[in-house]
């Protein structure tokens, strides 16, 4: 008789290369002491960590320093992050211009070789103009485009988010103008907005999201939780109302073509479906010293809903098409000023595509093309 056996070898894991902040300790020492001065959701992506600092805060009266923030951030498993100390002035020490406080460090993997700067800013709440007009001649494109805008100070505000992160898990090597929220050249002044709704692959139909709608709105997107659940990785709002204004209307332009076939989150044709659009904005009330956005799930239906300007039954005009919402009251809820003082009111905007892609039911090729929206607003 003869006894065989079998060994194996596992080499060990090589050294992770990943330098990124992925999340910040907002129950750390600082934040506990100065959560009176912070609203609104923190942002962490590829470069920047983004906190919100309240209206009429000064900043020169913020006690900041690097190592009572330094210990608040999680890293990628390995990784350990220093107070910047390269051969850049700009980011040595604590910074303070227009927009806010800036403080950098860099982050170093695991394995030693890969590294990475990050910019942590504690920045003023972009407030509206109030003759603002979204025009969407101002973004970046890298992999898919994203926009900000520019208020009458010059100042950056991005305030605008869209599902192109979520959907670059499928793109492959489609280039930006293929994505669902797209840059395009023939807006109805400059350039637009183009919102297609796009078919997700393999993938998508595996986990039951088989299509992705072109979709825009103010708020934050989690591209993290994108594929667990789309619904709530939608943040949306932002404490961006003009100070005493009451909004009235919403007003744009607007072209909307709909796919051949309406198909459900089985991606099975739904027989005598047409899919539509959806262009609205809603105003709804927040609890600024604990910011809780509204998502994919309730920004149409939450009782914390104060005002909304819906298009209803937008069809599918072929031309540029101006339309003239009135935001109406929700709830049974009346706006209330001094609510907005204390900062307790959020508002946004959202279009999309598909006016079901939320629940990945819709058309593939659904087109919408919007541009130089506006909130009408009125003066207390």
């Amino acid at each position: 008789m003869t006894l065989f056996s079998v060994t194996s070898c596992i080499q060990d894991e090589a050294p992770n290369a990943e330098c990124d902040i992925v999340s910040v300790d907002t129950t750390q020492t600082w934040f506990r002491n100065n959560k009176d001065i912070l609203t609104g959701e923190l942002k962490v992506n590829n470069n920047e960590v983004i906190f919100k600092v309240k209206k009429g805060v000064d900043f020169n009266a913020i006690e900041i320093n690097h190592d009572s923030i330094i210990s608040s951030f999680f890293l990628t498993p390995g990784a350990r992050i220093e107070i910047y100390n390269g051969n850049d002035t700009e980011k040595k020490g604590i910074k303070i211009d227009n927009n806010g406080i800036h403080l950098w460090y860099t982050v170093y993997a695991e394995d030693g070789v890969w590294s990475k700067d990050y910019d942590v800013m504690f920045i003023k709440m972009p407030v509206l103009d109030i003759d603002h007009v979204f025009s969407f001649e101002n973004f970046e494109t890298d992999k898919f485009t994203n926009w900000y805008e520019i208020n009458k100070d010059g100042l950056r505000s991005d305030i605008w988010s869209n599902g192109n992160a979520g959907y670059k898990m499928v793109a492959g090597n489609k280039p930006a103008s293929e994505y669902p929220t797209a840059t395009y050249d023939k807006g109805f002044s400059g350039d637009c907005v183009k919102l297609t709704t796009c078919s997700t692959g393999t993938l998508g139909s595996m986990t039951k999201m088989p299509i992705a709608a072109g979709s825009i709105f103010i708020g934050e997107f989690d591209d993290k939780n994108a594929m667990k659940d789309k619904e709530k990785a939608t943040h949306f709002g932002l404490q961006i109302i003009p100070e005493g204004c009451r909004p009235v209307a919403l007003k744009g332009y607007y072209r909307y073509t709909p796919g051949e076939t309406f198909t459900d989150k089985n991606k099975q044709p739904v027989e005598g479906m047409r899919d539509e659009c959806s262009i609205y904005a809603v105003l709804f009330e927040i609890d600024p010293n604990n910011f809780i956005p509204l998502n994919g799930s309730n920004i149409t239906s939450s009782d914390r809903i104060v005002l909304m300007a819906d298009l209803k039954n937008g069809g599918e005009p072929e031309d540029w098409t101006e339309f003239n919402i009135p935001f109406e009251p929700m709830n049974g809820k009346e706006f209330d000023y001094e609510k907005l003082a204390n900062n307790e009111y959020v508002i946004t905007i959202v279009a999309s595509s598909s006016k079901n892609g939320a629940f990945f039911e819709g058309a593939v090729g659904s087109t919408l093309l919007i541009d130089e929206l506006k909130i009408e607003w009125e003066k207390e």
